[in-house]
């Protein structure tokens, strides 16, 4: 008898425990904040900003407000191999397809998002010969989703300070750096 009773109970226990919620994957709170990209180059050097509002619902639904396609530009000259080289580079960031899911993965939370980043630009090059600059091209350049969605973003670290993902692409004259910033706070209720 005390058999039966111990294996009803194991398989009650398990029976518990592996029953998934819905409850579970929600956040019980509502949330506000921003998701901010930060692009920058290392030559030519420059830097542009564009950012989102998140709201994220106590039931987990997640809205993001559109945000406005930005434009970026830099220009900057160095030595490279003995040739003095300048490089001007000017476009837009253009954000779109924005969805977000609220998940709980090894017992943390986490706000998965995912986007269509678009980066639509022109490049010209000169280089100095004597007593002018000679252009060497003027090339037009595209370039979609320079990170892998989704992206997964910590609701812990973003509360406390912020929660990041970012990455790096390198072609022949620099750097190009892509840094995603989740801040949130609670809403609250008066």
């Amino acid at each position: 008898m005390a058999r039966i009773i111990l294996l009803v109970s194991l398989f009650l226990s398990l029976l518990t425990a592996c029953d998934k919620k819905e409850d579970d994957m929600n956040p019980g709170k509502d949330y506000t904040g921003l998701l901010t990209l930060e692009y920058t180059r290392t030559f030519p050097t420059f830097q542009s900003v564009v950012s989102t509002q998140v709201d994220i619902s106590s039931s987990g639904t997640v809205v993001f407000k559109q945000p406005p396609v930005t434009a970026f530009s830099g220009e900057s000259e160095k030595m490279i191999e003995n040739d003095r080289i300048r490089i001007r580079e000017e476009g837009s960031i253009s954000i779109s397809m924005l969805s977000g899911k609220w998940d709980k993965m090894d017992g943390k939370e986490y706000l998965l998002v995912n986007l269509t980043c678009q980066l639509d630009g022109l490049r010209n090059v000169w280089e100095w010969d004597e007593y002018r600059w000679i252009q060497l091209s003027e090339v037009p350049y595209s370039l979609e989703n320079p990170l892998a969605c989704p992206m997964s973003f910590r609701i812990d670290n973003a509360l406390m300070s912020e929660a990041v993902c970012g990455g790096s692409l390198t072609d022949n004259w620099g750097i190009n750096c892509f840094r995603w910033r989740l801040v949130l706070v609670p809403v609250s209720l008066n």
